[in-house]
């Protein structure tokens, strides 16, 4: 199974002093959140990101925290809980997140 880069983008709307993905592949940390991915704050764009290699043509979950805990998943702007973030990795592909606010 051939790997394509992917580049993920999170807006934070809440404040937050680090973001990670966590997800259900290898390179996100197949659902672990001590595996989960940091990313990097764009201070040009203001938002977090980070690009990995995934696999191509399969279908990829996962979700956004602001700690290595599940204590610190993404939630929408009520408290309610999120479905996880989807998608199926090809070339070139972006997939741009907006987090409203986390569980603390």
């Amino acid at each position: 199974m051939a790997n394509t880069k992917v580049e993920i983008k999170v807006a934070v709307n809440t404040p937050c002093e680090e973001v990670y993905v966590v997800g259900s592949v290898p390179a996100l940390g197949e659902w672990n959140p001590k595996k989960a991915v940091k990313l990097e704050k764009c201070e040009a764009c203001g938002k977090y990101t980070v690009a990995k290699l995934l696999p191509a043509g399969e279908p990829v979950e996962f979700k956004v925290l602001c700690a290595k805990t599940w204590d610190s998943v993404e939630k929408g702007y009520n408290g309610e809980e999120l479905p996880n973030h989807t998608m199926v990795p090809n070339k070139g592909l972006c997939v741009e997140v907006e987090v409203e606010c986390f569980a603390k």
